[in-house]
């Protein structure tokens, strides 16, 4: 999204954003790279987040918008 908003020209949005490199999981063995799950296979993937990164992430900005309107 960041790399779209340049790309448009639109400058000066705040924008909430980590520099942390993603966690990678380590390829499976063979016999083990796939799991069954409800009478399908699935393989292992890197987790795209936790679960309560989100909620925290919208928790952060809103804390900026009330800091931006107490200012102004």
């Amino acid at each position: 999204m960041r790399r779209e908003l340049k790309r448009r020209g639109v400058h000066g949005l705040k924008v909430l954003f980590s520099t942390e490199e993603p966690i990678r999981l380590q390829p499976a063995e063979p016999e083990k790279e796939a799991s069954v799950s409800c009478g399908t296979i699935a393989k292992r993937q890197t987790p795209g987040s936790m679960p309560f990164v989100p909620p925290v992430a919208g928790m952060i900005i809103a804390g900026e918008v009330v800091r931006e309107l107490m200012k102004g």
